[in-house]
């Protein structure tokens, strides 16, 4: 129909219908606007917001209310407080509550709350009545603000109200306030007998109306001071009070703080009678005037200290010792006069007087600033006590007594000290064995006694006399003591028989080696009246508790496996034994005849090949030290190795094994084809070496061997050094082209860190890994071998005997291996063989290729 022909009520009616249902639509969508952006609005408030229904059940929150509660959104909506808090606080909520949606509006509530970390908060609550669309109460809306620090301000400021008006009544002084022309604003005191004038009369009034002027002068020189710098201390004034008495005042003015930058400037002045103590001064002062010239007569040096340490006075004698006047040391302490070394030594000895109580004696060595020499003070110190019993100070008393302390040394020294060598004598080694064995009885320590005597020692005498026999003792004893450790004793017993006390021995080596260490010091030669003149000695050893706990035994023991060594030949050292252990003698011989074996040459090298795993080519060899002796035929380097290392021999062969493997090496290396690189072990003892790298370069130049076809092998001990000398030894090889492997990984004190730190190529695992029928070691290698893989490392597996192994350890990642399945060490002319057979055919064995 058109609408212009439409009634006038019917086109009303219609338009009506379409604006109620836009309205609708309108209203819908704006309700749900208000809606979002409500929920947008109390989630970025930054405090706890909370909703409930008119049942109490939460309807609403924002993030802050939960953290609060300690609880998610889903824990909270839908819940009461009955769910959430306790009982009592539920009840609580729940009657303000509904007292609240009765009779409308909002209600403001101060409380503690509890955290859900413990922790407690003044808090207000602000809730309030909701209303729906039918204006009806439709629930409650809740603010919490956090009031804690606020009234934790509040009982601050009152404690700090309360402390200061405790204060203004406690103190038995005067205090005043007073602007910059030093006028009276304000006089606080509970002694009003100590004003000058009645409180009404001062008020309004200057200092200079009050005080005489010289007082004055000094009261507002205070005043301007602490005016301009804040503060002032220290002034004294003299009052004259109304009762005709004069008193005297320590003034303290500080400038009163203002918030007001335009406020007029106040000073607080606190004024103590000082009366007494100015009166204990003068008397002080009197009795020190009187003391002081008695102490100026006194040879001794005296001085006081309060307990501070700040010395208080002194005499003439104590100026000498410091070089300083009494004005210059009174005052300072000793950290000031003499130095923080000899301060923290009489810091420590005044400490202990004032724990002794009584007089405490002690001896030290000081320089005397007159000529620069030292000299020993016996000092005597005593606690001062004030007059309630309490320690006031410290007083000491000193004395030189250098030349009486050189009178007491030199009779201890007849005593105790052999006259021609300065060691000590027989009376002196006795005493300190007799306490050593008595220590180590009861702490179970081993304790070894060596008896020493200059084989032919009466053919010197006889010969070169006398005076040349005494040089002869003097320079034994200088070699016996660099023989030992500090804690050790060497003594001249008498004649040419010298004795050495060591307690503290681990084990019967320990010994072992300190008696061939003095028998290699004897080896050189001697230097008697200009000639060369070599000597030997022979050296007996008792141990305790293992021979004897009695004194007289064990030097008894000692002196007879003493003989038994000069009966042996001389030269030598033997330990006491009923039956002289074979295991001694035969170690002897055996370094006697590895000295030998070294002079005839009869060591020589051997060379076990190393290959690749996957592919079995030979890739090089690890130099072996063999000795077939013409008689016992092959000895094992097990056997004669820690000879040479005990004996020192070690540094000789190493240097030996080095020059000849670098000449293998650089034969094998000729046609440079192909790289075969010899592995040669170093020992500990040649790192110990300064040369050792020079030595190494000089066998480098000597042989034409390139440092690319030597690898320098080393134990894990070494890499135990702290001083950072084998780390730079090692450096230094490394950068000369040597490659560097660790021999026996796992073996020894393997530690991760190490191998980061120090330039390790290759790690040989050892064969007692791989030659084990236990599982676990199989897990120890693939750990090593991973470790390896991680840092960079190649791996050479050692003591490869089967197959299997071989397989196992190329499965797991092993580069390389070396033993018996593949071939036993060679002397130098088969390894070559093989070398040039390997080559050839690609395997270092026919075997190896058959298991392929």
């Amino acid at each position: 129909m058109n609408s212009t022909l439409q009634p006038l009520w019917q086109r009303s009616f219609f338009q009506k219908r379409r604006n109620h249902r836009r309205d609708e639509a309108l209203h819908h969508d704006t309700s749900a606007d208000r809606g979002a952006l409500l929920e947008a609005l109390i989630g970025v408030l930054p405090l706890p917001i909370f909703f409930k229904d008119l049942h109490g059940r939460y309807v609403g929150c924002n993030k802050v209310f939960e953290d609060l509660l300690g609880r998610s959104r889903d824990e909270i909506i839908g819940n009461t407080d009955f769910d959430l808090s306790s009982t009592q606080l539920a009840e609580i909520y729940s009657i303000e509550e509904k007292g609240l949606l009765e009779r409308g509006g909002a209600q403001v509530s101060e409380r503690k709350i509890a955290l859900a970390n413990g922790a407690i908060l003044d808090v207000v609550c602000n809730k309030a009545v909701f209303r729906g669309h039918d204006d009806e109460p439709a629930g409650l809306i809740g603010v919490i603000i956090d009031i804690t620090e606020h009234k934790l301000a509040e009982q601050e400021l009152k404690n700090a109200l309360e402390l200061a008006q405790g204060i203004v009544t406690a103190i038995p002084d005067v205090l005043f306030e007073v602007d910059e022309d030093g006028r009276y604003l304000q006089v606080w005191t509970r002694n009003p007998e100590l004003l000058a004038q009645q409180r009404e009369m001062l008020l309004g009034r200057t200092v200079d109306q009050v005080l005489a002027p010289d007082q004055a002068a000094i009261a507002m020189e205070a005043l301007r001071t602490a005016s301009s710098e804040g503060v002032a201390y220290g002034r004294c004034i003299s009052v004259s009070l109304p009762n005709g008495e004069t008193r005297w005042f320590e003034l303290s003015v500080a400038r009163r703080p203002s918030a007001d930058p335009d406020a007029a400037t106040t000073l607080l002045a606190f004024s103590r009678d000082v009366t007494e103590r100015r009166q204990a001064e003068d008397a002080i002062n009197s009795v020190r005037t009187q003391l002081l010239s008695v102490l100026q007569t006194i040879p001794d040096m005296v001085w006081v200290k309060n307990v501070d340490g700040v010395h208080l006075l002194c005499n003439h004698a104590f100026e000498r010792l410091t070089g300083k006047s009494e004005a210059e040391v009174v005052g300072k302490t000793d950290l000031e006069l003499f130095g923080a070394e000899r301060a923290h030594i009489s810091g420590k000895s005044d400490e202990a007087t004032i724990e002794a109580g009584g007089i405490l004696i002690d001896e030290n060595w000081v320089v005397s600033p007159e000529n620069g020499q030292s000299i020993l003070l016996e000092t005597r110190k005593l606690a001062v006590l004030g007059a309630g019993g309490e320690v006031t100070g410290v007083l000491g008393v000193s004395r030189d007594v250098t030349e009486l302390n050189a009178s007491r040394e030199k009779i201890r020294q007849m005593a105790f000290y052999d006259p021609v060598t300065s060691l000590p004598n027989r009376l002196l080694f006795n005493e300190r064995l007799q306490k050593v064995v008595s220590d180590a009885s009861s702490q179970r320590r081993r304790t070894g006694v060596m008896l020493i005597d200059i084989d032919h020692f009466k053919v010197v005498n006889d010969t070169m006399g006398h005076p040349v026999g005494d040089q002869l003792l003097c320079q034994v004893a200088t070699r016996l003591k660099k023989s030992v450790r500090d804690l050790d004793t060497v003594a001249r017993l008498g004649g040419d028989e010298f004795a050495i006390l060591l307690p503290e021995i681990q084990t019967t080596d320990d010994l072992d080696w300190v008696a061939c260490s003095i028998l290699e010091r004897f080896k050189e030669s001697f230097l008697l009246d200009g000639k060369e003149v070599y000597v030997s000695c022979s050296v007996g050893i008792a141990i305790s508790p293992d021979d004897s706990t009695d004194v007289n035994d064990l030097v008894k023991y000692a002196d007879s496996a003493m003989y038994l060594a000069k009966r042996s030949g001389r030269n030598s050292f033997r330990f006491y034994s009923k039956d002289l252990t074979v295991g001694v003698e035969e170690r002897m011989q055996l370094e006697s005849e590895l000295r030998r074996a070294i002079e005839r040459e009869e060591l020589e090298l051997h060379y076990q090949p190393k290959v690749l795993l996957d592919s079995g080519v030979m890739i090089g060899s690890e130099a072996l030290l063999r000795w077939p002796h013409p008689e016992m035929g092959m000895i094992p380097p097990v056997r004669f190795i820690p000879v040479a290392e005990d004996t020192g021999l070690i540094v000789e062969l190493g240097r030996w094994v080095l020059r000849e493997a670098c000449k293998t090496a650089k034969e094998l290396n000729a046609d440079c084809h192909h790289l075969h690189k010899i592995a040669v072990n170093l020992s500990g003892k040649q790192f110990q070496c300064s040369r050792l790298v020079n030595e190494i370069a000089a066998i480098l130049g000597e042989t034409g061997c390139r440092a690319e076809w030597i690898e320098i092998e080393i134990t894990e001990s070494l890499l135990l050094d702290r001083k950072g000398e084998t780390l730079q030894t090692l450096l230094k090889l490394r950068q000369m082209g040597f490659s560097i492997a660790i021999d026996d990984f796992g073996t020894g004190y393997s530690a991760l860190n190490y191998l980061a730190r120090f330039p390790i190529d290759t790690l040989k695992i050892d064969r007692s890994f791989i030659n084990s029928s236990d599982k676990r070691n199989e897990e120890l290698v693939k750990a090593i071998l991973s470790i390896a893989q991680c840092l960079g490392q190649d791996v050479v597996a050692e003591g490869v005997e089967t197959a299997e192994q071989a397989a196992f350890l190329a499965a797991n990642g092993c580069g390389s291996a070396q033993g018996f399945f593949y071939s036993k060490a060679l002397p130098k002319m088969e390894l070559i063989a093989l070398w040039v057979r390997a080559s050839a055919t690609g395997f270092v064995s026919d075997r190896y290729a058959a298991s392929r």
